[in-house]
């Protein structure tokens, strides 16, 4: 895949971050592809933060919510919103590095 520079983008990600671990080539379906722009890593993020917030308020309207879990999806949540906000000031291969993890990381989130 060639990135918006010209050059040669490898399409493989390997992470672990947030307890999540995808190893394997991005595919069509995931949300972005290495080379995106910021605007495409911003969305990406933001997809992966109204997950949590989502499982959040899911969790809050039921009594017997597991604290453990509850406790990772705020902690997720807050790793993102930080990253989100690194976004505004990375330069080109910061934003590419964000915005695999977050498409790798949405890609888990999304099979549970």
């Amino acid at each position: 895949m060639r990135g918006r520079h010209g050059q040669w983008l490898t399409n493989y990600v390997s992470t672990t971050q947030g307890g999540i671990t995808v190893a394997g080539p991005l595919t069509p379906e995931d949300p972005i592809q290495p080379g995106g722009d910021a605007e495409q890593a911003e969305a990406t993020v933001k997809q992966v933060i109204a997950w949590y917030n989502a499982r959040l308020s899911a969790a809050h309207r039921q009594p017997d919510h597991d604290q453990t879990l509850v406790a990772a999806w705020r902690q997720g949540r807050e790793e993102a919103a930080d990253d989100f906000e690194r976004l505004q000031s990375a330069d080109q291969e910061e934003t590419v590095a964000i915005a695999i993890t977050y498409a790798a990381r949405l890609k888990q989130l999304r099979a549970e």
